[in-house]
Formats: structure tokens, C-alpha cells, sequence
């Protein structure tokens, strides 16, 4: 069973020790890693962050902290220099800043001013109807041009919340299908590490609106709000990652007032038994550090 990768420093100690037959040292042009920076999130990848050009999705029910996993990243990202923006389709920018702050004690209007953070909102109607529009004039085109979305900073992270915003202004699913596309291909263009929210039901057979997101996205991060014994418990699952290996079992997590909390060492096989989806069922974690070899 896969235990818990290296952290951080001991990976660059051993990469260091080897450094003259790594693949790294003869092909120095091997994408950058980012880490994600929410709490101990990172030791679930064996890369321990995401490539600089990848997408990954967010999704899951209400109240599993969708939207508190990307602005952590972003924030403790700009916290160590990397410059993130936030892009909404659905929430006001205010309100969000203010729940951050409030919340976590995160004070990205801060970071605004140092020019290491933005929060921006997108109209989604007006996208949706400039999309359908374009389409309208060009029947039977398979792709929409979009111009590249002018952003405040260059970003080297960004995240868009929500996919299930932008959808339901979409009158023609579509059309909509065609623009996530786009859309996906806009954020890569940025070769920064992207995440986008999207939406499920609480503990979910299906992962995205259409199917077409989960195709797309070069990962999915899904997140459960688990009813057990009169009280909900939230565990995560790394559905997918195409940059590497991740640990296959669920993990445990919470939302304190520092933000999310990853429990690694938790043992999730009686919050598991009978909650989850058949694929999720019996699923027992017992991750342990992985000898170095």
C-alpha cells in the first residue's frame, strides 16, 4: 500500500546526492513543481506540488472548502513570492477578502497592495452570452478563439471558482462544453498552476457538470462530506494526476481557523463503510513514510 512521499527537504537531499545521473541534471528543461502549500497536502504527491501548466480540479459538495483550499494555496504562495490570482465567476470579491480575513486571518488585501495577490470578478452571463453569440454567427465551428483573459499580475498560480457558476449561465451545454475547453487551454497558455472549483453532490458518483471538465484536467482532487453518527467529517481522494504518482487511499481533513488541515495518519474504514460510493467502499488508509532506499 502506498505510504506518504518525501517531504520536501528530504527529497532535495536525495536528489542532490544523485544529482549527476538524475534525468533533472540532463534535461534541465523538465517542468517546474509548485507546491501546493495547503498544509500537508503536498505529501500525498510524489512529485510533492503540481507542474507549472497543469490544471487540476477542485471539486465536491457545498461546505467542503473548495473554495478555502485554492485561496490557501494562493495566499501561502505569495507568502514564499509567487504571485497568484483569484478569479471568480460567482462571489463578490469584497465578501471573500473579508470571509478570508475574518475567517483565517488571511490578509490578502495586503498582498494586493504588494502586488503578489489579486481577487477579480468575472461576469459569467456576459461570457456565456459572448460565447453563445460567437457561435451563433460561426454554426458549426468545433472551436472558439478566446483572447487571452487580461490579468493584473503574471501569475504563477491561479484559480477560478466555479466551473458550476460559469455553467449554469450557459444556456446550451454545448456551447459550454466548447468554452471550458477553451478555457483550460487559455489557463495553460499562463504556464502557471491552475486549480478550478467545481461542484458535485456531497459524496459523488459523478465528478464534474458534463464529464468533460474530468477529461480535460490534468488532475481531480475530490472532496467528501461524510454523515457518520449524527456528525459530518470531510475526507479527500485523488482521483487523478497525470504528472505522477499519489497516494490511492482517502484522507482525512479539517477546516480550522488556521485554514485546512490535512490528516495524513487518520484511519478513515469505519467513517468509510457504507458512505461512499461502491468504488470508495472498504477503502482503509494506513499511510506510513516510505523508506528511503
Amino acid at each position: 500500500m502506498m505510504g506518504l512521499f518525501k517531504r520536501g527537504s528530504e527529497k532535495k537531499a536525495a536528489k542532490n546526492k544523485g544529482a549527476e545521473s538524475s534525468p533533472c541534471a540532463k534535461h534541465p528543461e523538465v517542468i517546474e513543481i509548485l507546491p501546493v502549500l495547503v498544509d500537508r497536502f503536498d505529501e500525498l504527491l510524489q512529485d510533492q506540488g503540481l507542474e507549472r501548466g497543469s490544471t487540476t480540479i477542485i471539486t465536491g459538495g457545498a461546505g467542503t472548502g473548495k473554495t478555502t483550499f485554492c485561496l490557501q494555496s494562493l495566499y501561502h504562495g505569495a507568502l514564499a513570492g509567487d504571485k497568484g490570482v483569484y478569479i471568480s465567476f460567482e462571489e463578490d470579491t469584497v465578501k471573500i477578502k473579508h470571509h478570508m480575513l475574518k475567517n483565517f486571518g488571511w490578509d490578502i488585501e495586503k498582498l494586493e497592495k504588494q502586488g503578489m495577490m489579486a481577487v477579480i470578478k468575472v461576469d459569467s452571463s456576459k461570457t456565456a452570452r459572448m460565447v453563445e453569440g460567437t457561435l451563433a454567427k460561426e454554426v458549426g465551428a468545433l472551436r472558439i478563439e478566446l483572447s487571452k483573459m487580461k490579468l493584473p499580475l503574471k501569475p504563477d498560480r491561479i484559480a477560478v471558482d466555479s466551473l458550476s457558476a460559469l455553467s449554469i449561465a450557459f444556456e446550451n451545454e454545448r456551447s459550454y462544453r466548447k468554452y471550458v475547453r477553451e478555457l483550460f487551454e487559455m489557463l495553460e497558455s499562463y504556464n502557471s498552476v491552475n486549480l478550478v472549483v467545481g461542484e458535485t453532490e456531497q459524496n459523488p458518483d459523478v465528478y464534474s457538470r458534463t464529464g468533460v471538465e474530468e477529461f480535460l484536467a490534468d488532475g481531480v482532487v475530490v472532496l467528501y462530506n461524510i454523515k457518520h453518527k449524527g456528525r459530518r467529517k470531510n475526507a479527500l481522494e485523488i482521483l487523478k494526476m497525470r504528472s505522477g504518482g499519489h497516494v490511492k487511499q482517502m484522507v482525512g481533513y479539517k477546516i480550522t481557523s488556521k485554514g485546512w488541515q490535512v490528516q495524513v495518519e487518520e484511519e478513515w474504514e469505519e467513517v468509510l463503510r457504507g458512505e461512499l460510493p461502491k468504488q470508495a467502499k472498504a477503502k482503509k488508509i494506513h499511510l506510513r513514510k516510505m523508506k528511503d532506499k
